[in-house]
């Protein structure tokens, strides 16, 4: 018996820009997802996670679907293994509840059957998983699951290949999670954008333009940890986010509720249409930004961004 643990993410710049070939910023967070893997007379699944009420069930076909993709990239026959996940990390869209999954299961995986996977190999085997759930995903996700810390994350989408740079960063970050209640389907949002900007050429080249200029100044704020520049950045990548087709009425509220309450800044994060909002917020600030959120009926968590990636316990 084997039992691995990896974190969630969340993206600071990028999603949905990242599936074209666009530079990413993303960090792991401190609540991971536990898998323990052991040998048995059959193939079970106990899903033990804390969730958004309805994602569970929302997500099962697609979580057996990246299962047997792991299994396949691993080599492994399914049916003799028992796979019991838990954690800290709620299951929720938004926060990279999949691919900590994934990242968690193929590390306890390569331990318990002695497969010796490197770090690079996990990664691989989270983004086969990945699949499962997402169709076409990026890849960072997995990567942060994997690696931890703070990426900057660029996929060339000619060769498919990942470029995954370690950022520095001069101070820690804290962050106020907002969370919709509701549960986005990754695969289905990402088709739609991809017909909008079949559709709008030049709409989308535009945004493109402008997003690429605002993640280089981002990378800067970060690496001279100037929260107040971060914060109005991310308020810029929300509103490209938006015109993309991808916020909702409940995630424009959690930005207005964080930055009326004193955030840096606030954007949705990852798929989007539900899901989850970040902001950036101080040490006087971040209890002040959640009881704002909380009292207009969401579900709201402080968090630190950074955390290690994915280890055996």
């Amino acid at each position: 018996m084997v039992t691995a643990s990896a974190p969630g993410k969340l993206i600071l710049f990028g999603e949905h820009f990242v599936v074209y070939g666009l530079p990413s910023i993303a960090a792991a967070i401190d609540a991971r997802t536990v898998a323990t893997v052991e040998r048995s007379t059959r193939f079970e699944l106990i899903d033990n996670r804390p969730e958004t009420p309805g994602y569970k069930k929302e997500k099962a076909e697609q979580q057996v679907d990246s299962l047997m993709r792991i299994f396949k990239a691993l080599g492994i026959d399914c049916k003799n293994v028992r796979i019991t996940l838990g954690g800290d990390l709620v299951a929720t869209s938004g926060i990279g509840a999949s691919a900590a999954s994934c990242s968690a299961i193929a590390a306890a995986l390569s331990a318990e059957f002695n497969l010796g996977l490197s770090l690079e190999k996990i990664n691989e085997v989270a983004y086969e998983g990945e699949k499962g759930y997402h169709g076409t995903p990026s890849g960072i996700d997995n990567s942060c699951s994997t690696y931890g810390g703070f990426i900057k994350y660029e996929r060339d989408v000619l060769t498919g290949k990942n470029r995954i740079e370690p950022l520095r960063f001069s101070k820690p970050l804290t962050v106020v999670i907002g969370n919709t209640g509701i549960t986005s389907n990754t695969a289905k949002v990402v088709e739609e954008v991809r017909n909008q900007k079949s559709k709008y050429p030049a709409k989308f080249d535009r945004i493109f333009v402008e997003y690429r200029s605002l993640v280089h100044e981002a990378e800067i704020a970060l690496r001279n940890g100037n929260l107040e520049m971060i914060g109005r950045l991310m308020n810029q990548n929300h509103a490209l986010l938006r015109e993309l087709g991808v916020s909702c009425p409940e995630l424009e509220l959690l930005v207005e509720i964080s930055r009326k309450n004193g955030a840096f800044g606030a954007k949705l994060t990852g798929t989007g249409r539900g899901g989850l909002m970040i902001a950036l917020v101080s040490d006087e600030t971040k209890d002040k930004v959640a009881r704002a959120i909380e009292s207009a009926g969401y579900k709201a968590d402080i968090r630190h961004i950074g955390a290690e990636g994915v280890k055996i316990l």
